[in-house]
This record gives structure tokens, sequence and C-alpha cells, in this order.
């Protein structure tokens, strides 16, 4: 039986497809991490421009214990009070999508004990969609990650003078149509200052993307080892 060099190269063409799809959604969505650009976008931000959403007094900074860049961001306590300085990006989002936001924060102050003062890592998703309420509308579900002394309790201990490196991962749930990946931070005090470096947001696709790279993978051995029978049969004769 001839084989089908047809059927061989679309089944090829789809297993090639379907793995280059994930290769790209494992790669870093964020604009300027490591804010060696100071990328800046507006905020509010409707229509999801790209770049840093900086409010209440959240700047790029040059410190001297930089990361990679000689960038920084800069949180600064604004006197405690929960002023809540903070920056984010936008991003189209799906339900069944898993994002995993992380990066490094430090501190140069001794937080206080047993009190509010936290950096924030946040996955906050919605129903509203580009190009209008981008990132607005409805929350469908967040997903948060505390760094430093969040009332006596810490998920990510932050010691004085250290990057430490934190993480959150979140699946969109049902109605999502967008994403704000959120850096905050929390001061109940007025030595909550926090820097961050090096961030990265990934995204794994749904469980169906992986089902597709897994189809066009077995077909293509499949065809690839008829061709096979196929030629030792013609080479047996």
């Amino acid at each position: 039986m001839k084989p089908s060099y047809r059927v061989v190269g679309v089944t090829i063409s789809m297993a090639a497809l379907a793995l280059t799809t994930l290769t790209a959604d494992a790669q870093n969505l964020l604009t300027d991490p490591n804010f060696a650009n100071e990328t800046s976008a507006p905020n509010p931000n409707p229509n999801g421009a790209l770049g840093w959403a900086n409010f209440n007094g959240t700047a790029f900074a040059s410190p001297s214990f930089a990361l990679g860049s000689p960038n920084a961001l800069y949180t600064p306590d604004n006197g405690g009070g929960y002023s809540v300085p903070g920056t984010y990006q936008v991003f189209a989002a799906s339900p069944g999508e898993t994002f995993t936001m992380s990066g490094w924060v430090y501190t140069p102050n001794t937080l206080v004990a047993n009190d509010n003062d936290f950096a924030i890592f946040q996955l906050s998703f919605f129903t509203g969609a580009p190009p209008n309420n981008y990132a607005g509308g409805t929350g469908t579900g967040t997903f948060g990650v505390n760094i430093g002394d969040p009332n006596g309790g810490t998920a990510v201990a932050l010691p004085q003078g250290t990057w430490t490196f934190a993480s959150v991962t979140g699946t969109a749930p049902a109605g999502t149509a967008s994403l704000g990946a959120y850096i905050l931070d929390i001061n109940a005090d007025a030595n909550a200052d926090f820097y961050f470096d090096q961030m990265s947001l990934t995204v794994a696709p749904e469980p169906s993307s992986f089902a597709l790279a897994g189809v066009g993978l077995a077909g293509m051995f499949y065809v690839l080892r008829r061709r096979k029978m196929a030629l030792a049969a013609v080479v047996n004769k």
C-alpha cells in the first residue's frame, strides 16, 4: 500500500502548530518586566495600553541593589495608613487559562511585627473585554500571595535587605475576558517601602490545547509507522 505523504504532511503540520502555540504561551507576557525602559501606561487603562499603570506614588527607581537592569519598581509607604501604592498590566484572558505571576521583592527596612506591612502579587480576573472596559466589569476571581508581615502571618517571609522570590498562580474562572496583573503595597506603618524586579507573567493554555498537541503527535507517529510498515512490505516482496 502506498503511503499518503499528504496525510503525513498535514499531521506533522498540526503537531508543529500545537507545539509552537504551547511554547509561545510559556513566554513572559509582561511589557518591560525588569523596568529597564520605564514603560508607563495610563491609570485607568481601559484600552490595554502596554506598560505599567502606576498609582499612589509608585515609581521607577535605580537603587544600588537592583537586580538585572539598573532599574527596579518602588512603592513608597506614604506615611503608612494603608495608602496602597501599586501598579498593574492588563491582558485578554479566557476561562480555563492558568496564569503564573512571579518576581523578586526587597525592603530596606525591618517590617513591624504582627502588623499589616506587606506586598502582594495579585491576579484579578474580570468579565470586561477589549476595547471597552478592559480589565474591568464584574470580577470573576482573585488570586494573590502576601510577601512580608500581614498581621502576624506571612505567606512569604521578607527579611530586611534581602531579595525574596514569590509567585502566585490562578486559573481564569467561567465568564472571564480579561486579567489584571497587580503589584500592591499594603502599608499600615511608615516603613513599609518595597522594591520589585525581574517580574514574569506566563500562561498555560486550556487542557484542550494540550489535547490538540497530543492528537497531532499521536497521529504523526501513527502515519509514520504505517509508512515504515508499507515500505518494509515492498522490500520483502
